[in-house]
């Protein structure tokens, strides 16, 4: 069940990630630092999910696979969270309660 749940959520941060590549463009005019910077943070996003799907596919064999997971896990979640203050949006909160969940989730995975 653990498992179901955090690879549905593993997904729904790489959507999370997704559209806000989507909303470099929407956001800004043209090419800029303050766009690149927006893009750069999708993609990190992004990134941080695929690392999650890893860890999933590995199930858990592989400790650095499980170390930089739980490190972009817990570095995303405060992230989302010291932006809470600035950015009361769904979004944000969305993406504490994500990335909070699968730190828990890849703490939790066993090795198969």
């Amino acid at each position: 069940m653990l498992n179901k749940a955090h690879t549905v959520c593993s997904w729904l941060i790489v959507a999370l990630g997704c559209a806000h590549l989507a909303f470099t463009f929407h956001d800004y005019d043209g090419f800029s630092m303050r766009a690149f910077f927006f893009f750069g943070s999708g993609l990190a996003i992004v990134f941080a999910g695929f690392l999650n799907v890893a860890l999933i596919r590995d199930g858990g064999r592989d400790r650095v696979i499980k170390l930089l997971c739980l490190v972009a896990n817990v570095s995303c979640a405060l992230l989302f969270a010291a932006v809470i203050p600035l950015m009361r949006q769904p979004q944000v909160f969305a993406g504490v309660a994500l990335f909070a969940f699968v730190a828990v989730a890849a703490l939790l995975t066993r090795s198969r």
